[in-house]
């Protein structure tokens, strides 16, 4: 047949409800490069599950000139009517995932009635299959863990002193690696161990749902209303006594009382976005975990405050005034280079260029005016003329008249080629770089100045600042 050997695209045990997966993406990638003509798949669902997401997909590749045929369900977008056929399959596609997900869950909802394991095993458990199911085992190794995170927690120990000294001990976690706060903490949604009340002889089911966020097509774990809750007691399973367990429930609402107390004074952060322009840019050197905000001004390692000194050693911690003043420095004098000024400049011409506006508006109020002028002229000469006609002509006359010269002018603009103290207006505004008010889109910039993060290597009591792009080395003490 002449073709080219064909190349592989494939995704292997992700969902395809999924719009991220690497080799759905590669595909799109090819396409748009025009790597090839005609896509083959086995149906329609092997695009995606989600029928907007295959839609989307379907269009995406047609722009691209690329025929899409399915080898088993005689999909063929060559055809007249493929529309129709594709939106069909993508429907029938998402409805079989849903249905399929419904009765996954009502599988689920007899096995936990029935007191068997319906998904996740908690640490301090084995889980045994007994012929009809699998059920929960006190794993008493990881139990007598259990019971010392418990009291350390109701001692006064917070998450981090506790994850730091369960690492000290080389405990390793539910995943064999290093433990962090993020997992003993006791969170609403039951997922941290001071939290699940499992430990205290109480399995609970369905008290969270993963729902995919349409805007970003990731998963978040949401808290299902406690009405729809499968709450089974299983003495068998408690570790931490009735005591013990409300000792620790009276300190997390204590605390969470305490933060909430601390949020609405403003002194807390509350789950906002980073607000400062190299949030999320700065990465420890010892360990490669993120350098956050710690305190009020300082920026620490955040796997040393979280997982305690036995992971990372990197104590030392830096003004925030401190990484701005210096690291802007740096990033200022590689902009006020000449290249960095011409960049500037050749982006800004082309955008005055993408600002020329469309004749498009004009040319239709043009012709409207001009219908309208047709219209009463229709009128006049067929005799039908009232005591408005002469006003009405004349409002048509100065529409015509209006959109002529708003038309004459869209043709005649031209993008300015020369900017007026450009050089002056730039400079200013990297003088100002740090008081910019967009400091998301700020933050990106720089990202792209340094090269993706910053590196702060512990150096003899100090932290030397390393970028991967080399615009400059500098220390920060």
């Amino acid at each position: 047949m002449g073709w080219q050997a064909p190349v592989l695209y494939q995704d292997q045990a992700v969902s395809g409800s999924r719009s991220d997966r690497p080799g759905y993406q590669a595909m799109l990638e090819a396409a748009e490069l025009g790597a090839f003509d005609v896509l083959l798949v086995d149906d329609l669902s092997r695009l995606s599950r989600d029928h907007i997401e295959s839609a989307q997909a379907v269009r995406r590749l047609k722009f691209s000139g690329i025929r899409i045929i399915g080898v088993s369900d005689g999909t063929d977008t060559s055809r007249d009517g493929y529309k129709l056929e594709t939106g069909l399959r993508g429907l029938m596609s998402e409805w079989y995932l849903d249905d399929l997900a419904k009765k996954t869950h009502r599988g689920l909802m007899g096995q936990a009635l029935e007191g068997y394991s319906a998904g996740g095993l908690p640490y301090g458990y084995r889980s045994e299959f007994d012929g009809n199911g699998h059920r929960r085992l006190i794993e008493e190794e990881q139990a007598r863990w259990v019971h010392f995170v418990f009291e350390r927690y109701a001692a006064g120990a917070s998450p981090r002193q506790i994850a730091d000294e369960l690492n000290r001990r080389g405990v390793a976690s539910p995943r064999g690696g290093t433990w962090a706060h993020s997992a003993l903490y006791p969170d609403s949604k039951g997922v941290g161990m001071l939290g699940n009340p499992i430990y205290n002889g109480r399995q609970v089911w369905n008290r969270t749902a993963w729902i995919k966020d349409p805007a970003t097509g990731r998963r978040r774990r949401t808290l299902r209303p406690m009405s729809e809750w499968v709450i089974i007691d299983s003495p068998e399973l408690k570790i931490v006594d009735d005591e013990l367990w409300r000792a620790c429930e009276a300190r997390a609402r204590a605390v969470k009382r305490n933060t909430a107390a601390k949020r609405k004074a403003g002194k807390g952060s509350g789950g906002r976005a980073p607000k400062y322009l190299f949030s999320g840019l700065l990465k420890c050197g010892e360990c490669g975990g993120a350098f956050v905000i710690q305190g009020r001004t300082d920026y620490g390692c955040a796997t040393h405050k979280n997982r305690g000194p036995s992971v990372c050693e990197n104590r030392l911690k830096v003004r925030r005034a401190t990484i701005e003043k210096v690291l802007l420095a740096g990033i200022k004098d590689s902009l006020l280079s000449d290249e960095a000024y011409r960049a500037f400049e050749t982006e800004a011409c082309a955008l005055l260029k993408q600002a020329k506006p469309d004749p498009g508006v004009a040319k239709r109020k043009l012709a409207h005016a001009h219908k309208e002028l047709d219209n009463l002229m229709a009128a006049i000469r067929a005799g039908i003329i009232t005591p408005t006609t002469k006003a009405a002509l004349m409002e048509a006359e100065r529409q015509a008249a209006d959109a002529q010269a708003e038309l004459t002018a869209i043709e005649r603009f031209e993008p300015t080629q020369i900017l007026p103290r450009a050089r002056e207006i730039y400079r200013d505004l990297v003088a100002r770089l740090e008081a910019v008010e967009d400091i998301t889109s700020a933050r990106e910039a720089i990202r792209k100045i340094v090269g993706g993060e910053v590196r702060l290597i512990p150096e003899n009591g100090a932290l030397t600042a390393e970028l991967a792009e080399p615009v400059f080395f500098c220390l920060v003490k």
